[in-house]
């Protein structure tokens, strides 16, 4: 049964070991503690099943605080998928979404990057599609952007959103892997 490893990523309290939690057991703890260094999680996967089992996504939380940076590089080796996590109520977690991305980017530039912005029970639509439209440019405006994805919003005490973007990561890691079959049968001919 297939395992995919993704990188869940983002400054320190943007909610990603709240959104995995949420995710993984339907559950919402205001009182989380801060992830020191990385946390694993394995998700089973909505749709792909292989002899009749759930494949599933080994979830990273890595620890944003940045005394946990240095041991970012070691664990995002091999990931097929990056969820860039900010805080919708806090904008300097924002403005750090290109130090994340750069960080997926050394890794692996052919690999899906959802960028989500999560706790959008702390803002009104109005402020939403504020952050959407900035979110839009910043994309545009990162280097080797075909793999990014967004915007995207989640609410970890609500539930809002966090099934449909686990499910685009899915969908995104299977239609990169069936690329790469394709071409590995084009070498092959």
């Amino acid at each position: 049964m297939p395992t995919y490893k993704i990188a869940i990523v983002g400054d320190g309290a943007v909610g990603k070991s709240s959104l995995l939690k949420a995710k993984k057991s339907n559950t919402f703890d205001p009182e989380m503690n801060i992830t020191i260094g990385v946390d694993f999680q394995l998700i089973p996967l909505e749709s792909v099943e292989v002899d009749g089992k759930k494949s599933n996504f080994l979830a990273m939380d890595l620890g944003g605080q940045e005394r946990f940076q240095f041991m970012h590089d070691s664990y995002i080796k091999g990931i097929k998928a990056a969820i860039i996590l900010f805080d919708v109520s806090r904008i300097r977690t924002f403005f750090n979404i290109e130090k994340w991305y750069e960080l997926i980017l050394n890794e692996n530039d052919k690999i899906p990057v959802l960028i989500v912005g999560n706790k959008i029970d702390l803002i009104d639509m109005e402020a939403r599609e504020e952050i959407a439209k900035d979110l839009d440019e910043l994309i545009e405006e990162l280097p080797r952007n075909q793999n990014v994805f967004g915007p995207f919003f989640t609410s970890s005490k609500n539930f809002e959103g966090i099934i449909a973007v686990f499910a685009i990561c899915e969908e995104m890691i299977l239609e990169m892997l069936n690329k790469e079959s394709e071409e590995m049968s084009h070498k092959k001919e």
